[in-house]
C-alpha cells in the first residue's frame, strides 16, 4: 500500500519546497489508528512554519498540514467501534498526505451532521477563536479585530457579537471583505485610512490582533491602559513595538495551551465548538486535487479571495 504526501525537507517558500512524494506504507504501529485523508484546508499556521520561521522547533523533512478530515480504516481492539467513522486525525503527523497513524487519544469524532468541508476546517481557526474568547470575554466589551475576513478574526467576530459585544470593528486590507463584515454585524475600516484605525484602538476595550508590525504597534500605542491586547499572529512578518507606558500585550499560541491540556479537556472543548461551528457562517470552500497543490497555493495568496483553499487527498 502506498502513501502520497507533501513533504518539505527544507525551509523556504511553500511553492519552491514543498514536493508530492509517494511511499510505501509500513505497518500501523501499535496504538494508533490508521485514517485515510480525505480533505485538508490550507491555512497561514500550515504555510508559515514551511519557511523556517519557527525552526527553533521545526525540524524538516516533515509532511506538511496540520488539519483536515479522514475516515478510520485500522485501529487495535480498544479502538475498532471506529473504524469507518469520520475523524479529525489531530496533534500528530501532518495531514497534507493520503494516510496517517495518529494518537486515539487525539482524534476527534465528527457528528453525523456536520459536513466535510466544515469538518475539515473545524480545528485551527475554530478553536484559537473559541479559546481566545474564553479567556478574554467580549459581552459589553468594545472589540477590535485586525486581519478582518480572515478565517480566525471571523469567527472572533462572530462569536463576540453573540456574546454581547457592545461593538466589534474590523480592520481589513482589501476592499472586497467589507460587505461580508458588515454582514456578520462588524463595523469594517480600512488599514490605510490611519486616523480612523486610531481612533477605533482608543475606544477599544479589547484587541485581537494577527498581524503586528505597524498596524499592530498603532493600536497597541493607542489604547487606554484598561484595556486588553491579545497578539495571536504575525502576518506582517514584523514585530511590535510598545510605546513607553503603552498596554502591555498578552501572547496567545494554540500551542500553548495544548501542552498543559489532557484528553478529557481536549474532546471536551470539540463538544463545545460543533454547536458553535453549525451557526457559524464560514467562506465557501474551493477544492482542488492533491496533484493541483500549486494552484490551490495560488488560490491561498491572491488578494481579496473569498474562498478557502481545500486539498483533496484522493
Amino acid at each position: 500500500m502506498e502513501n502520497r504526501a507533501l513533504w518539505f525537507r527544507s525551509f523556504g517558500r511553500p511553492v519552491d519546497v514543498l514536493r508530492l512524494e509517494t511511499t510505501r506504507l509500513t505497518d500501523r504501529p501499535t496504538g494508533s489508528l490508521r485514517v485515510r485523508l480525505a480533505a485538508a484546508p490550507i491555512n497561514p499556521s500550515d504555510l508559515i512554519p514551511i519557511t523556517g520561521a519557527y525552526r527553533h522547533r521545526v525540524f524538516p523533512p516533515l509532511v506538511a498540514g496540520y488539519e483536515g478530515l479522514g475516515i478510520v480504516i485500522d485501529a487495535d481492539d480498544d479502538h475498532r467501534a471506529l473504524i469507518g467513522r469520520r475523524v479529525l486525525p489531530l496533534r500528530g503527523p501532518g495531514t497534507w498526505q493520503q494516510v496517517v497513524d495518529g494518537d486515539p487519544r487525539w482524534a476527534v469524532a465528527v457528528p453525523d451532521d456536520v459536513d466535510d468541508a466544515l469538518a475539515a476546517r473545524g480545528y485551527i481557526n475554530p478553536l484559537a477563536a473559541h479559546l481566545m474568547l474564553k479567556r478574554w470575554p467580549a459581552a459589553g466589551r468594545r472589540v477590535l479585530l485586525t486581519a478582518a475576513g480572515s478565517s480566525c478574526a471571523d469567527l472572533l467576530a462572530q462569536w463576540a457579537v453573540a456574546a454581547g459585544a457592545r461593538e466589534v470593528v474590523g480592520i481589513y486590507r482589501s476592499e472586497t471583505r467589507a460587505p461580508s463584515l458588515r454582514k456578520l454585524g462588524v463595523t469594517p475600516i480600512d488599514l490605510r485610512d490611519a486616523a480612523r484605525v486610531t481612533a477605533s484602538a482608543s475606544r477599544a476595550d479589547l484587541v485581537f490582533d494577527a498581524v503586528g508590525g505597524p498596524l499592530g504597534t498603532a493600536i497597541l500605542n493607542a489604547l487606554r491602559a484598561d484595556a486588553d491586547f491579545v497578539a495571536y499572529g504575525l502576518l506582517s512578518g514584523e514585530p511590535i513595538t510598545a510605546a513607553p507606558r503603552a498596554v502591555s500585550p498578552q501572547r496567545f499560541h494554540l500551542r500553548d495551551m495544548l501542552d498543559a491540556t489532557d484528553e478529557q479537556q481536549w474532546q471536551g472543548w470539540f463538544r463545545e465548538l460543533w454547536p458553535l461551528l453549525r451557526a457559524a457562517t464560514l467562506p465557501a470552500v474551493t477544492s482542488f486535487p492533491m496533484t493541483e497543490w500549486k494552484q490551490a497555493l495560488a488560490l491561498f495568496d491572491s488578494a481579496g479571495r473569498s474562498s478557502k483553499p481545500l486539498l483533496l487527498m484522493e
